[in-house]
């Protein structure tokens, strides 16, 4: 057997498919009880597929570098999972209503297992860690401290507990030795038939002597112990290793099934594990079969239509969108809930992907925002704002009432008896809306002076694309029948980064950096997390500032902010800060700073990831306020025990912070 057949692309694929279904097979081996001994090899055979995960991303390095890495990790790795997960745990329960596996909290188990709590997706977890780990090592190192680095990481997987037991620890070197194999391929394939075959027959003697010594006491009495994994390393790897040639001698190179299947391995994988729990007999067997199959047919179409399909903007609309869709049709029935749901998903998934913007263009498209636009006033004229059980207009409205009273704003209570958070420079903005009678008017406001923005920068005919998405959001329309001011804050921020984003230079900001510390400062003093757009367009400006500019333009900034408190603060200091519903706590109290600590990497990481690509940077921005909101709702339900994402604890509209972010970006992909 020539060794360069066994690198060839055909038979590493043909090799990934026989993995793939060897694992499935010694899973319902496993379900069945039959011997441990024969159940063992299923684990070889993940030893290879690691081996050929880390085999194949080398190579790919070695051609294309690093560029587009981690989207396609996300593409074809975490989001593909993140829809099988929420799909299992909320489809499955009404095919297999009486299945103990679908009992208890379908949130909870989404989170568990999107987390990797539960030790269901080991391997997933176990991947994900090492192409971090490649990604780092490669991206910042040179090729010796690399692999140093690459063996401190094998050492200390081997060396460290994990929900999964020792199935990382056995793993520990298999990416890596794939890693190898791509490093070593010119190498290898000058071994001539015999040496092949002596290293196989070596490989098979260190494995055997492995597994007599882990079988014998007292090695078999440290089973289950981090000194038990020095053995089962050791034999996994060099079986594992053993196998690929000798698979290679079945020609899965010329297995058109064997292609298919190795090209679909990954989703072979996910959609089997979740079920391999039900398998005892024959019946249930095909069960798990049935089940396997129908969720690989999903993930298929997932992967065919969805994810090559939709970009992280559209995929944030959509999810925005169906949200809402299932909070508010819950509360009428279940079954509407089910089938609107259903609608919103197919529907906002045809409209980001299959309608033709430009053909909506002209006349006809600016009548229609004109139409809506006049709707949305109508809607929210036509709602007593009494009536509403959501009290963001009048915890601005009483506020300014009492302001321009001359009585203490921050006493004001709302029409459901709360307390009012408005921060004064976002209470001073609404003062010629209030005079007007209606505080949500400021929306209108905010919208024509996007669309205004979107003109000015982009041109009329993406200027209307925006709107169209607007008035085709449904949370949009829910923003303004509730007379909301949160969204309204969102397009104001929108509309004014664009405006300076597509000047911004390093020379321009150096020169406005003083003007610019005044700007964010007034800006925090609407909202708070307006500071994450705002940082992620501005922390690299920042970082490339002399220290001594850096200090002042942030003490600027601070002082700008707290100055526009500085008269509350003066005419009450008492309720201004020892009250315990003081605005900085109200706007403050669903977050907490351990969330702030996960989420200020990704921010990092965000803010040098766009480049001044306008399209990159709206992307991140939409990106990072979502996980924010994300970040915080899954800390709150695992802190309150409360999984039902739609119960009053959890205020899902905070996610409609993205979405501004998220029509430009879509229109600025977008062939106008």
């Amino acid at each position: 057997m020539a060794i360069e057949l066994m690198f060839s692309k055909a038979n590493t694929q043909g090799l990934r498919g026989i993995a793939a279904l060897t694992i499935v097979f010694f899973h319902v081996v496993w379900g069945y009880g039959i011997s441990p001994l024969l159940n063992m090899w299923g684990a070889f055979f993940v030893t290879i597929f690691i081996i050929l995960s880390g085999y194949g991303l080398e190579e790919s390095f070695r051609m294309r570098g690093l560029d587009g890495f981690w989207r396609k990790r996300v593409e074809k790795v975490v989001l593909p999972v993140a829809f099988f997960v929420c799909a299992y745990n909320y489809l499955f329960p009404y095919i297999l209503p009486d299945d103990p596996l679908f009992e208890g909290s379908a949130m909870r188990k989404c989170l568990d297992e999107l987390l990797f709590f539960s030790p269901r997706f080991w391997y997933v977890f176990f991947i994900l860690k090492w192409y971090f780990v490649y990604w780092l090592g490669t991206r910042f190192m040179g090729e010796r401290s690399r692999w140093i680095f690459f063996l401190i990481c094998a050492l200390l997987c081997l060396n460290m507990p994990s929900p999964a037991g020792h199935l990382e620890a056995e793993q520990s070197f298999s990416f890596l030795a794939g890693v190898l194999l791509s490093r070593k391929k010119a190498w290898l394939c000058a071994f001539t038939q015999k040496k092949v075959w002596q290293w196989v027959a070596i490989l098979f003697f260190i494995g055997f002597v492995c597994l007599v010594l882990k079988t014998i006491s007292p090695f078999h009495d440290l089973k289950g112990s981090i000194a038990y994994n020095y053995f089962l390393c050791p034999f996994r790897l060099s079986i594992g290793l053993a196998f690929m040639p000798l698979l290679t001698l079945l020609r899965p190179d010329r297995s058109a099934v064997m292609q298919i299947f190795g090209k679909y391995s990954m989703e072979i994988y996910i959609a089997h594990i979740p079920f391999t729990a039900m398998v005892k007999d024959a019946e249930s067997t095909f069960v798990f079969f049935a089940c396997s199959a129908l969720c690989f047919c999903m993930l298929l179409m997932y992967s065919r239509f969805v994810a090559r399909k939709i970009g992280i903007a559209q995929a944030l609309f959509i999810i925005v969108n169906v949200l809402f869709v299932a909070k508010y049709s819950a509360r009428i029935s279940d079954t509407l809930a089910l089938c609107a749901t259903l609608f919103a998903v197919v529907f906002y998934y045809v409209l980001c992907r299959y309608v033709q913007w430009k053909a909506l263009g002209g006349r006809v498209a600016f009548v229609l925002c004109l139409i809506c636009f006049a709707m949305m006033l109508v809607l929210q004229y036509g709602i007593d704002p009494y009536s509403l059980q959501v009290d963001r207009w009048s915890a601005l409205h009483f506020p300014i009432q009492n302001l321009l009273s001359g009585v203490y704003p921050y006493a004001a209570n709302t029409h459901l008896g709360g307390y009012a958070s408005p921060f004064p420079v976002w209470q001073i903005l609404h003062v010629p809306f209030y005079l007007m009678g209606n505080v949500g008017l400021s929306f209108f406001f905010a919208f024509a002076l996007f669309l205004w923005s979107m003109f000015k920068v982009q041109g009329k005919a993406k200027a209307t694309m925006a709107g169209l998405l607007m008035c085709s959001s449904v949370a949009v329309w829910y923003e303004v029948a509730v007379r909301s001011d949160l969204l309204t804050n969102m397009l104001l921020l929108a509309a004014m980064v664009n405006l300076v984003l597509h000047r911004m230079s390093r020379e321009w900001v150096d020169a406005k950096c003083w003007w610019m510390a005044c700007a964010v400062g007034l800006l925090a003093s609407t909202r708070m997390i307006v500071l994450v757009p705002l940082a992620i367009l501005l922390f690299p400006y920042l970082v490339g500032m002399k220290w001594h500019r850096q200090i002042s333009v942030v003490l600027l900034t601070m002082l700008v902010f707290l100055l526009t408190f500085a008269p509350f603060a003066l005419w009450d200091w008492q309720s201004f800060y020892h009250f315990e519903m003081n605005p900085w706590t109200l706007q403050t109290r669903q977050g907490n700073i351990s969330d702030f600590v996960v989420f200020l990497p990704l921010v990092i990481c965000l803010a040098f990831n766009h480049k001044m690509n306008p399209r990159r940077y709206y992307r991140n921005s939409a990106f990072a306020l979502a996980a924010f909101v994300a970040v915080t709702f899954v800390h709150n339900m695992y802190s309150t025990e409360n999984w039902n994402l739609f119960s009053s604890t959890f205020d899902i509209t905070y996610i409609s912070t993205c979405l501004p972010f998220c029509f430009m970006s879509m229109v600025d992909s977008k062939d106008a």
